[in-house]
């Protein structure tokens, strides 16, 4: 279950979450919705996407991360991570999945690779919108 995942994601990160003062919620819709996955593998994947989300909206002063699940049209399962910090330059947009490539100061450039091919190996995809000083949205196609 899909919600049973999102709660030990935001059990583990909760103190963080709290401590920066973020706005995180998480919505499953249908709350029923289940995925056929490795569960810690994809519970990895969430936890590097919201690491990145909290970094980078440590210094907004509304900071907001939500976290959802639902079905598509096709009926393929979407996760989004959706976060309201400054975003990511469209030059860095293409690179973002490369390996050892990274946009922070203190960063390795191995998550969000490794989160790639975490998905290829569920036969699904990561792929990255933002909107400078908008949004940045994260979505994990199975």
């Amino acid at each position: 279950p899909i919600a049973e995942l999102f709660a030990r994601v935001q059990q583990l990160m909760g103190a963080q979450i709290a401590e920066k003062a973020i706005d995180f919620r998480f919505n499953v819709e249908p709350e029923s919705l289940e995925l056929t996955a490795d569960p810690e593998l994809i519970e990895q994947v969430l936890l590097n996407l919201l690491l990145n989300a909290i970094q980078a909206v440590q210094d907004q002063a509304d900071a907001r991360i939500e976290l959802t699940a639902r079905m598509d049209e096709r009926g393929r399962i979407i996760i989004q991570i959706v976060d309201n910090g400054p975003g990511i330059i469209e030059e860095a947009l293409e690179k973002v999945f490369i390996p050892f490539f990274t946009t922070k100061q203190d960063g390795s450039g191995i998550g969000l690779s490794l989160s790639r091919q975490i998905m290829r190996l569920h036969r699904g995809t990561i792929s990255v919108h933002s909107q400078p000083n908008v949004e940045t949205i994260f979505t994990l196609r199975f």
